[in-house]
């Protein structure tokens, strides 16, 4: 592998599956230099990845894009599950938008802090590290024009609790793994799922497509709605 792309420096091959409160994957080492620390390019932007020690998927550049590609000047946004600033470093790359990202895991701050200075921002980063249900305790309600969740299998959890905090015809944009046999449709699942989560706010629109198969019949949807 090493000899036909010269670029590569570093082999490895995963040892487990996403495991743990920071979303760990094990990994054992196949040729190249011995390390799990790598810089990470895309979208013009600059990422400090440690994969022994944060949650990373490459395969998901795209969706940041898209995500970036819909936020304007001005906005306040929440990343509630932010880890190393992917989605929220494109976001204030793009536009002038004060963006907080939030992470439980330690080490994902940290180089979140560090992939902030790597990249020149037109917005601003703040970077908090706590649980989200304990890092929106210190804003008011209807704060944030934007909040994303991009934790498959947490998101629709927290959706409750950013939706107190979400102005009137705020944005979300949720990611959520769904199980779908035969006809039924993966996004108009999560869209049912979804609804039963808005307590009192009404969903007005919406914009939901599979993002990717992540096992038989089991889809990774994602899904923007705006909220009354």
């Amino acid at each position: 592998i090493l000899e036909r792309n010269p670029r590569l420096r570093v082999v490895l091959a995963k040892k487990s599956k996403v495991d743990g409160l920071f979303r760990l994957c094990k990994y054992v080492h196949i040729a190249g230099e011995n390390r799990t620390v790598t810089i990470h390019r895309e979208n013009g932007c600059i990422f400090h990845i440690d994969l022994s020690l944060v949650h990373f998927s490459s395969r998901l550049a795209h969706e940041r894009m898209l995500v970036a590609m819909k936020v304007k000047d001005g906005e306040i946004v929440l990343n509630m599950f932010g880890g190393v600033g992917t989605f929220s470093i494109e976001i204030a790359k793009r536009v002038a938008a004060k963006v907080f990202n939030v992470d439980v895991n330690p080490d994902a701050v940290r180089l979140c802090l560090k992939n902030v200075l790597s990249n020149y921002v037109r917005g601003g980063v703040a970077t908090v590290l706590a649980d989200a249900k304990e890092a929106l305790s210190i804003f008011p309600i209807n704060t944030f024009d934007r909040i994303l969740l991009p934790l498959p299998g947490k998101s629709i959890e927290y959706l409750p609790l950013a939706i107190t905090y979400l102005k009137t015809h705020g944005v979300i944009h949720l990611y959520e793994f769904i199980n779908a046999c035969g006809k039924e449709d993966p996004v108009e699942k999560v869209v049912g799922r979804v609804s039963l989560m808005l307590g009192s706010r009404k969903m007005l629109t919406y914009k939901g497509r599979i993002v990717k198969s992540v096992g038989p019949r089991r889809y990774m949807v994602s899904l923007e709605i705006v909220v009354e």
